[in-house]
């Protein structure tokens, strides 16, 4: 009778065990499908915005022909063409864009192109450095981080400094892809990055830098004899709106400026940057596209998910 209850108790376990194995695995195949229809939704999602990032730059690209057509080949800060797009609602979501000017800035790559460096652009740099109030060592570093050769400088830093950091890299002995490339030079920590990185670009080509959009900081770094006050006067409280160079050549003159090199300048904007934002079944997703405008037309230079 005892040799028969120890069998049942027997059978009983093995059948309890088995409804939990059998338990653990219509879990874990449940658990699997939903993983695999979750990962289907995203990739949906991230298509269905995609496309929807294209429509967007079709609503920048008309609204850049429409700026165009005006014939006046002004860009200012005031222009129809920075409207943002309001919420536009869709089915499950909706969408959101606006333009941002992507000319105004100091061109990282200005100081190092087709295997030379330009003094002009170099000495400009350290003028905005130092008034943003930082180390003007930077710009050697810049330049050092540009050209093709490993021989540092003064101030500057090739190979030899970087291949002794953990984990070790290389110079990029080419143009600036991303500011954020800035990070990797020897002095630029992240207090120094946050206060430079809405000044400087890395621009795709050699194009001037329009004034109309240029910061109080860029002002000073036209000329040595550009005071603090002086550029928050030609700056124009954010809205300044200069025809051509030789009206900024006037605005100069007035500040007791003579003289100065403008061919790197202009008041037209060649690059712009859109900024899209899309949520979908409440999701949010950032995109960002960079423009070039062009006598063609409008075209997408760069496209990607988040922040450009």
């Amino acid at each position: 009778m005892t040799a028969l209850r120890g069998q049942r108790g027997v059978a009983l376990l093995s059948a309890m065990l088995v409804v939990a194995l059998a338990v653990v695995l219509v879990a874990a195949l449940l658990d699997v499908g939903e993983a695999s229809r979750a990962r289907s939704r995203n990739a949906l999602r991230a298509e269905q915005t995609w496309q929807l990032l294209h429509g967007l730059e079709g609503w920048a690209g008309a609204a850049l022909r429409r700026d165009s057509d005006d014939g006046s080949g002004i860009d200012g800060p005031e222009d129809p063409w920075l409207q943002p797009l309001p919420p536009v609602q869709i089915p499950g979501g909706r969408i959101q864009g606006r333009l941002r000017d992507r000319s105004g800035c100091f061109d990282l790559n200005a100081l190092h192109r087709n295997g030379a460096d330009d003094e002009q652009a170099i000495a400009r740099f350290e003028r905005l450095l130092t008034a943003l109030r930082l180390d003007p060592t930077i710009a050697a570093q810049v330049a050092d981080w540009l050209d093709a050769d490993l021989s540092p400088r003064s101030g500057g830093a090739e190979d030899g400094q970087y291949l002794r950091r953990t984990p070790p890299y290389r110079s990029a002995g080419r143009p600036f892809a991303h500011v954020s490339e800035l990070r990797l030079l020897a002095t630029v920590d992240d207090k120094v990055y946050q206060r430079l990185a809405p000044h400087v670009c890395a621009q795709p080509q050699v194009t001037p830098l329009n004034l109309n959009f240029a910061s109080p900081a860029i002002w000073m770094s036209l000329d040595g004899r550009i005071s603090e006050a002086a550029a928050q006067r030609l700056w124009r409280e954010g809205r300044a709106r200069y025809r051509d160079v030789e009206e900024v050549r006037s605005a100069l003159r007035e500040e007791g400026v003579e003289a100065v090199e403008l061919s790197a300048y202009g008041t037209a904007s060649r690059y712009v940057l859109m900024e899209a934002e899309i949520e979908v079944d409440g999701v949010p997703y950032v995109y960002a596209s960079l423009l070039e405008r062009a006598p063609g037309g409008v075209r997408v230079l760069a496209r990607t998910r988040g922040r450009l």
